[in-house]
């Protein structure tokens, strides 16, 4: 009776443990009043007032991750900042979702070094009027205590060449983007609790409709399980062949969601976008009809 009673303090103690671990993964900051200076080359052409700033704190000796409060009008917003070696390498506006139902719609990827590198993090609370983040940093898609640098060597960017990705359909056969010859390829990544991504989906079941015979193939991209999509697509059409990717493949992609990716028959990507709509859809027609009308 003792030495199960051992074993059960045992086992509990490591949970514990376990658990507490995964909680200080996430880490508070406090904002400061005023204007960070490292921001002085671009204070001139912002259009709207920097109100507070912080610094989070990343356990890496070049890079530092700014982050504040912005005012325009009587509107209020967020920025962050990426500083490489006291250089500052990339500035963005920030729409940060309260009440996400998941956590993974406040991931955000900042890519620098023309898109080869890229850090994300997950903002677990934002509250502005109280000066204060709750934040964690994201490898790939788990969380961890420290910023991580990653390296993109293909980069999914406009006049890149697509590299190879290896995909699993919902049947379980394997497809391969580069295997795919003499066709337009349009791309859509995704994932079913991605509130944009849903919206945009009855547009791009037009796309699919339109080019029907015309020699575009319409794949979408997915790092959710097989259950998860098909559990969605029990009452919801998505009319894209449904591809799942790779733990090592899904780099290129990142944490945001959605981005739609057109690329021509020599495997070149002519259109990018990152955000979605029920209007995008129109961009990629539009783009579709430029595409054809150049040929």
């Amino acid at each position: 009776m003792l030495k199960n009673l051992f074993v059960l303090i045992f086992i509990s103690t490591i949970l514990s443990g376990c658990q507490q671990k995964q909680k200080n993964l996430y880490k508070t900051a406090e904002f400061q009043q005023g204007f960070p200076e490292i921001l002085g080359p671009i204070e001139k052409n912002l259009p709207f007032k920097i109100q507070s700033h912080s610094i989070l704190k990343s356990n890496n000796d070049s890079i530092d991750i700014y982050i504040g409060v912005l005012k325009q009008g009587e509107q209020f917003g967020n920025w962050i900042a990426l500083v490489s070696n006291n250089q500052l390498k990339q500035f963005s506006t920030i729409d940060f979702k309260q009440n996400s139902v998941n956590q993974k719609e406040n991931d955000i990827d900042i890519e620098f070094n023309n898109s080869t590198n890229r850090v994300s993090l997950r903002i677990k609370e934002l509250v502005n009027l109280e000066n204060r983040i709750t934040y964690s940093w994201i490898n790939q898609s788990t969380l961890t205590d420290s910023l991580t640098v990653l390296r993109i060597d293909q980069p999914l960017v406009k006049g890149k060449t697509l590299p190879s990705i290896e995909l699993t359909d919902i049947k379980g056969d394997k497809l391969n983007l580069n295997d795919i010859n003499g066709q337009t390829i349009v791309i859509n990544w995704w994932a079913v609790w991605c509130a944009p991504c849903r919206k945009e989906i009855p547009g791009l079941n037009k796309l699919v409709d339109k080019y029907s015979g015309k020699n575009v193939k319409f794949v979408s991209i997915t790092d959710d399980s097989k259950d998860k999509v098909s559990k969605f697509l029990e009452n919801n059409e998505f009319q894209y062949d449904i591809t799942f990717i790779s733990k090592e493949d899904r780099i290129l992609f990142g944490n945001s969601y959605p981005k739609n990716i057109v690329i021509d028959s020599a495997k070149t990507i002519t259109f990018y976008k990152e955000g979605g709509n029920e209007f995008v859809w129109q961009e990629i027609d539009q783009h579709l009809t430029e595409m054809n009308n150049n040929k």
